[in-house]
C-alpha cells in the first residue's frame, strides 16, 4: 500500500491582505510620506480590485496607526511625530546595547560578528545595485541581530514591535541620497569593529550617534 503525501498549499492572500501589504510597504519604504493622501479608487484601479478590499485594508492600517481616516477627505498617512522618533531611538539604544553587553559577557561575540558580517555584505550588495528595499531590510536585520544577541525572547518581541518604525525612519534617511547610504554602511562597520573588540561603552556611544544621525 502506497501512501501519498502532499505538501499543504499556502493559502492565497485575500484581496484585502494584498492591498494592506502594498500600502504598508509603500509607507515603510517612504514612497508614501506622512501627510500623503491615499486615494481609494485610484488604488483599486491600480491593483485591479474593488473598493471594498481597499477600505478593509485602510481600516486595518488605521487600527495599526499607519493611516488616519478623515470624513469626506479620505485616508492620510500618519506622520512620525518627533516624540515617536525619540521614543523609538531610546528603545533601540537600550535593546541593542543590552544585546551586545550580554554577548560580551557570555563570550558569544564570535557568533554575533559572523552574523553582522553577513548582513553587512548583503547591505553592500543592495546599495551597489541601488535596491532601496533590500538595503533597508538588511539595515533592519543588522540592528535586530544586535538586539537578538541577548537571547531574550521577550526583548525580541519588543524589538519586533518597533522594527517597522525603524524601517520607515531608515528609508526616509536613505531616500536623501547615496552619501547617506554610504554613511549608514560606514556606521555599521564601526559598530562591528567595536563588537569585535568587546568595547561595550564605545559601542553604546557610537550607536547613539549613529541612530541620531541616520534615523
Amino acid at each position: 500500500m502506497h501512501i501519498l503525501y502532499t505538501t499543504p498549499r499556502t493559502p492565497k492572500p485575500s484581496a484585502a491582505e494584498t492591498v494592506h501589504a502594498v500600502l504598508k510597504a509603500r509607507i515603510l519604504d517612504g514612497e508614501l510620506a506622512g501627510g500623503d493622501m491615499v486615494g481609494e479608487q485610484a488604488l483599486a484601479d491600480e491593483l485591479g480590485v474593488s473598493r471594498t478590499p481597499v477600505r478593509e485594508a485602510i481600516g486595518r492600517l488605521q487600527a495599526e496607526g499607519w493611516l488616519r481616516v478623515h470624513p469626506r477627505r479620505g485616508a492620510v498617512v500618519t506622520p512620525a511625530s518627533p516624540t515617536e522618533r525619540q521614543d523609538v531611538l531610546d528603545a533601540r539604544l537600550l535593546l541593542e546595547t543590552h544585546g551586545v553587553r550580554t554577548a560580551v559577557a557570555r563570550g558569544t561575540t564570535d557568533t554575533l560578528t559572523a552574523r553582522l558580517r553577513d548582513l553587512l555584505d548583503a547591505q553592500r550588495r543592495a546599495q551597489a545595485a541601488g535596491d532601496l528595499d533590500a538595503s533597508t531590510e538588511a539595515d533592519a536585520d543588522f540592528h535586530a541581530a544586535l538586539a537578538a544577541a541577548a537571547g531574550n525572547g521577550v526583548l525580541d518581541g519588543a524589538f519586533a514591535m518597533i522594527r517597522d518604525r525603524h524601517k520607515r525612519m531608515t528609508a526616509r534617511a536613505l531616500w536623501r541620497g547615496d552619501d547617506v547610504g554610504r554613511h549608514v554602511l560606514e556606521g555599521h562597520e564601526q559598530l562591528l569593529r567595536l563588537v569585535e573588540a568587546g568595547d561595550c561603552d564605545g559601542f553604546a556611544t557610537a550607536l547613539a550617534e549613529h541612530l541620531d544621525v541616520h534615523a
